[in-house]
């Protein structure tokens, strides 16, 4: 009977939560140590502690307009702004490690330098960032955002919607307004 009821609530909420698929908001944003292209070792979530920080996560090429609907907004409000930061990550496979320079490379000759501290690319294994973060499908990018503790307070994922991007605003301003 207890097994039951358990089964109902874990599906009651995943349907209630259909954009941003399964929860992880209250948990620790797992640690992920990698170089930004401008050549600095960047260790999430300790690099972050301290601000807001939105972290946007993509596993393919093809979801970089998603990650850039949630990262422009977020930028465009708080890109200024002391005590928020973010970081674009994009997920690589080891199986591409070999390709690294020349990968980071193209990504260095297509994005601003100002954004280059930004931009941590993970060559490696993705597979335990998945399981941590509870990743299904690959070829969405996802947005979390983080507190100054590293812990994830919310979350989404695809392309972001007018609401979804109020809601980010609203809630990355009542973070900061926390003491």
């Amino acid at each position: 009977m207890i097994l039951v009821v358990a089964m109902v609530t874990v599906s009651t909420a995943a349907e209630q939560n259909k954009q941003t698929g399964t929860s992880v908001i209250g948990l620790k944003f797992p640690t992920l140590t990698t170089d930004s292209l401008a050549g600095t070792k960047v260790t999430l979530p300790d690099s972050a502690k301290g601000k807001v920080t939105l972290v946007i996560m993509s596993f393919k090429r093809d979801s970089q307009s998603q990650n850039d609907s949630w990262l422009g907004p977020f930028e465009k409000e708080f890109g200024q702004q002391e005590g928020y930061l973010f970081y674009e990550v994009p997920m690589i496979r080891r199986r591409f490690v070999f390709m690294a320079p020349l990968i980071d490379s193209g990504m260095r000759a297509a994005i601003p330098n100002e954004k280059h501290k930004n931009v941590i690319t993970f060559y490696g294994n993705v597979d335990p960032y998945k399981q941590a973060l509870k990743i299904e499908d690959i070829y969405l990018g996802y947005a979390y955002l983080l507190d100054r503790e590293g812990i994830i307070r919310w979350q989404g994922q695809g392309l972001a919607k007018a609401e979804d991007i109020k809601t980010l605003i609203e809630t990355a301003q009542g973070l900061t307004n926390k003491k």
